[in-house]
C-alpha cells in the first residue's frame, strides 16, 4: 500500500480553499490504472460523487451513452475515468456538474504515453477499414494540460502543479438572474409578438430563471419546451422551491408549468399563455421558426458554449433574423455565474482543454487577389494552436449544429482532410473533405444488400446502392463534410475558389466528389451553380438540420454515363415524390431542383391537346393533368414564369397542395382570385412552350 498523506494533504488544503472561494478545480492523476484507482479511492470518501467509468471497480460508476443523462444534475465532486476513453462532449458535461467547492477527477495514462496509448475513443472517429494508432487529439491534451495551473498527481513524478492559495470569500450576484426573470414576466404580460432571446454561458442561472419566472406568473399556462426532458430539471426545481411543493422528477407537470417535446408541441399546437424554449440551439432553426409563427409570447433560451451539441451559428444568425423580423424583440446575455463565482479555475480549464472559447476574427479584405489555398495536415494543426482555434471558430459559425467532439475528428479521423483559404496568413475559408470506400468485395456485398453500414462511408453506400454497382464501395470517393467561409467574403467566390482546390487535390485518387447537406434552396443553388448534380432527397427530415438531406456529387472520371442515369432517374422519381413525400417541401427549393434538370420533347399530342384546352374556357381542373405532364417533360418552361407564379404552380400542380394552403401562402383574397391567377400563369407557360 502506498502512503498517500501527502495528497491527501493537498486535497483538504484545495477543499478548503476552493469552498471560500466559491470555485471549482480540476485534479488530474495520472498512471497505471490500478495506481490511479488506489489513489482516488483514497482521496474520495464523500457522497454526492458522480463517477463516469466502464470499470466496475470504481464505486457507483456509471457510463452514460448520452451527455443529457446527466446535464442539469449537480453533483459536490466529480469523477471522469479517461481510461474508459476520452470523449470530449462527456468531459465537458461532467464538469458542469459540479458545484462550487467541488474538484473534477481526470484519470489518465502517464501524459508522455498518451498520444500512443490505446484510447477506446479513438474508434469512434475511426471510419471503417482505417485504424490509428496515434492521436494528436491526445498529443494536444497533455502538451495544454501541463500548462494549467492545478494538481497533478503521477505515479511516475509525483505531486507537480501550482494552484493559488484564494483566501478571500467572492460573493455571487444573482442581479442579472433577477433582469432576466423581470424580462420574462415582461413577456407574458406585454404585447403580444416581441420575443425574448436569452444566451448564457452553463452556469448562468437560466434554466433557473425560466423555474424563477415560472413561479411569478403561476396564473399563466407555460409550456416547457426542450430537446430533452431531464435538462428542464433545473427549471421544475426552482418552481417547486419557489412554490413549496414537491417535484419528484418524473412528472413532466408541476403547477401551471408543462414539459413538452418540440415536434410533439408543433404537432398538436397546444394552447398556452407563454411558450419557453430551453436549449434552443439544440433544435433545428426551422421548428424554432414553425414556433415563433404560431405562438405569440415565447422566451427562447440557450447555452453559448454547450454540450448539446450547437454552434455559434445559431447565435448569430437566428439572432439576426429575430432583429430583421420582430423589431422590438429584446435579447440579453447572462454573464455572471451563479452555480459557482467569478474566474472559476474548472472552467477555465476545460475551456481551454477543449479549445471552447475559440472566437473568429475577421479582417477586412480589399479583394480576392491574394487568396492562398493549402492542404493542412493534423499533425501541422496540432502544432499550430492559434490555426487551430481560427479553424474550429469559421466551423463554429458557418454552422447551427456543431459539438465538442468535433475537435477529436478534426484531430484524429484518418480519413479526413482538411483544406483552407488564407489571406495575409489569415484564415478566411475551410473546406472538411472525408475520403470514403476502398472497402473489401466481401463487405460491399453485404452493404448492398443491406446487411451492414460500415462507419464513414455515407456517399459511397448511397452511390453504390442507387447503382447497385459495388464498384462505389470499392473505388475512392471525396465528400465535402464541412465547408465555411468568412461571414464577411460571402458570395464573393471564396467557397468556390476553395471547392475547385479541393477537387484538383483529390480527383487523381478519386471517383466522385459530392456533398450531403440540409437542403434549402439557398444551400442547393450553391452546389449546383459548381457542377454538382443533386441525385438524392432524403425522405426523412435531418434532426440536426429539420432539412431533408440532399446529396450532391461531381463526377471525377470518365463514366459520366452512370451520372446522367443517375439524374435522369431522381428527375423521375422526384416529381411523383412532390405529389407524397415532398408535398409540403419549400417551393424555393422545389424551383431550383427542377431548374438543374434536362428537358425532353414534349409530344406533338400533348401540344395539340393544351392548345385545345386553352381555346375552351379551361378551368384549373380540366388543364392540370396538360400542365403537369408539360412541366415534368420540360421543366425549364417554368423558368419563364414571376416568383409568384411559380410558386402558384409548382403549388398547386406539383405538389397538389390546397387552395387554403395556396391561398394563404401568397394572400390571395379567395378562389375566385386564385383561379384567375392561376389562368394567367398558365397563359405566360404556354407562351414558353416549343
Amino acid at each position: 500500500m502506498h502512503d498517500y498523506k501527502l495528497y491527501k494533504a493537498h486535497i483538504n488544503t484545495l477543499e478548503k480553499t476552493l469552498v471560500g472561494a466559491h470555485h471549482r478545480q480540476l485534479v488530474l492523476i495520472t498512471g497505471s490504472t490500478v495506481w490511479c484507482y488506489e489513489l482516488l479511492g483514497e482521496l474520495l470518501q464523500t457522497e454526492n460523487t458522480l463517477v463516469v467509468s466502464k470499470n466496475t471497480r470504481l464505486n457507483n460508476a456509471q457510463w452514460p451513452n448520452r451527455t443529457h443523462q446527466i446535464l442539469g444534475q449537480e453533483y459536490s465532486h466529480a469523477v471522469y475515468d479517461g481510461f474508459s476513453g476520452l470523449h470530449p462532449d462527456k468531459l465537458a458535461a461532467i464538469a458542469g456538474t459540479v458545484k462550487a467547492g467541488g474538484i473534477l477527477y481526470l484519470l489518465l495514462p502517464e501524459l508522455s504515453e498518451l498520444s500512443t496509448w490505446p484510447d477506446p475513443a479513438l474508434s469512434t472517429v475511426q471510419s471503417h477499414g482505417h485504424k490509428v494508432s496515434y492521436s494528436f487529439f491526445n498529443e494536444r491534451i497533455a502538451r495544454v494540460v501541463q500548462s494549467l495551473p492545478a494538481y497533478h498527481f503521477s505515479e511516475l513524478h509525483g505531486c507537480t502543479g501550482n494552484i493559488s492559495r484564494e483566501s478571500s470569500a467572492n460573493k455571487i450576484d444573482f442581479e442579472p438572474q433577477q433582469h432576466c426573470v423581470e424580462n420574462i414576466i415582461k413577456v407574458a404580460h406585454g404585447r403580444a409578438n416581441r420575443p425574448l432571446l436569452i444566451n448564457a454561458d452553463r452556469g448562468r442561472g437560466k434554466s433557473a430563471a425560466l423555474g424563477l419566472a415560472a413561479a411569478k406568473l403561476i396564473d399563466k399556462k407555460i409550456l416547457l419546451c426542450s430537446t430533452q426532458f431531464k435538462a428542464t430539471h433545473s427549471s421544475f426545481k426552482h418552481l417547486s422551491n419557489e412554490l413549496n411543493i414537491p417535484f419528484d422528477g418524473k412528472s413532466k407537470q408541476l403547477a401551471n408549468l408543462q414539459y413538452i417535446a418540440p415536434d410533439s408541441l408543433l404537432d398538436s399546437l397546444p394552447e398556452c399563455d407563454l411558450l419557453l424554449v430551453d436549449e434552443a440551439a439544440a433544435i433545428p432553426v426551422p421548428l424554432l421558426l414553425k414556433m415563433l409563427k404560431q405562438y405569440p409570447r415565447i422566451v427562447f433560451a440557450s447555452t453559448l458554449v454547450g454540450y448539446e451539441g450547437n454552434g455559434r451559428g445559431y447565435t448569430i444568425r437566428f439572432s439576426q433574423y429575430i432583429k430583421a423580423k420582430y423589431k422590438a424583440a429584446n435579447i440579453i446575455t447572462l454573464d455572471e455565474p451563479l452555480r459557482f463565482a467569478k474566474a472559476d479555475p474548472l472552467e477555465r480549464h476545460i475551456r481551454t482543454l477543449l479549445a471552447l472559447e475559440a472566437q473568429y476574427e475577421e479582417i477586412q479584405s480589399n479583394g480576392l487577389n491574394n487568396l492562398v489555398h493549402s492542404e493542412i495536415t493534423q499533425q501541422q494543426l496540432t502544432n499550430d494552436e492559434l490555426l487551430l482555434e481560427q479553424v474550429i471558430a469559421l466551423l463554429a459559425l458557418a454552422h447551427y449544429q456543431s459539438s465538442v467532439n468535433d475537435l477529436r475528428q478534426l484531430l484524429d479521423a484518418p480519413s479526413q482532410r482538411l483544406f483552407i483559404t488564407q489571406t495575409h496568413n489569415h484564415l478566411v475559408g475551410v473546406c472538411l473533405v472525408t475520403i470514403e470506400g476502398g472497402l473489401p468485395l466481401e463487405l460491399t456485398e453485404q452493404v448492398l444488400k443491406g446487411e451492414r453500414r460500415p462507419q464513414g462511408h455515407l456517399m459511397a453506400q448511397t452511390l453504390s446502392q442507387l447503382n447497385s454497382d459495388p464498384q462505389c464501395l470499392t473505388q475512392l470517393s471525396a465528400r465535402v463534410v464541412r465547408i465555411a467561409v468568412a461571414p464577411n467574403l460571402h458570395s464573393q467566390g471564396v467557397g468556390k475558389a476553395l471547392l475547385s482546390f479541393c477537387e484538383s487535390r483529390v480527383s487523381n485518387e478519386c471517383y466522385w466528389f459530392g456533398a450531403s447537406f440540409g437542403a434549402t434552396a439557398e444551400l442547393l443553388k450553391f452546389w449546383q451553380s459548381q457542377g454538382f448534380s443533386t441525385i438524392k432527397l432524403g425522405y426523412q427530415k435531418d434532426k440536426s438540420t429539420g432539412e431533408h438531406s440532399a446529396l450532391v456529387v461531381k463526377c471525377l472520371n470518365n463514366n459520366t454515363g452512370t451520372l446522367k442515369r443517375l439524374k435522369a432517374e431522381f428527375q423521375t422519381d422526384i416529381f411523383y415524390a412532390l405529389l407524397t413525400h415532398f408535398k409540403h417541401l419549400d417551393w424555393q427549393l422545389v424551383n431550383v431542383l427542377i431548374s438543374s434538370f434536362t428537358d425532353r420533347p414534349i409530344s406533338s399530342d400533348i401540344k395539340k391537346r393544351l392548345i385545345r384546352q386553352l381555346n375552351n374556357h379551361f378551368s384549373r381542373f380540366s388543364i392540370t393533368a396538360t400542365i403537369w405532364q408539360v412541366v415534368t417533360l420540360a421543366p425549364s418552361v417554368v423558368n419563364c414564369l414571376t416568383q409568384s407564379d411559380k410558386q402558384l404552380l409548382i403549388s398547386l400542380i406539383l405538389q397538389n397542395e390546397s387552395n387554403t394552403n395556396v391561398i394563404e401562402q401568397l394572400n390571395i383574397q379567395g378562389k375566385k382570385e386564385l383561379e384567375t391567377y392561376f389562368k394567367q400563369a398558365v397563359l405566360k407557360l404556354a407562351k414558353a412552350i416549343k
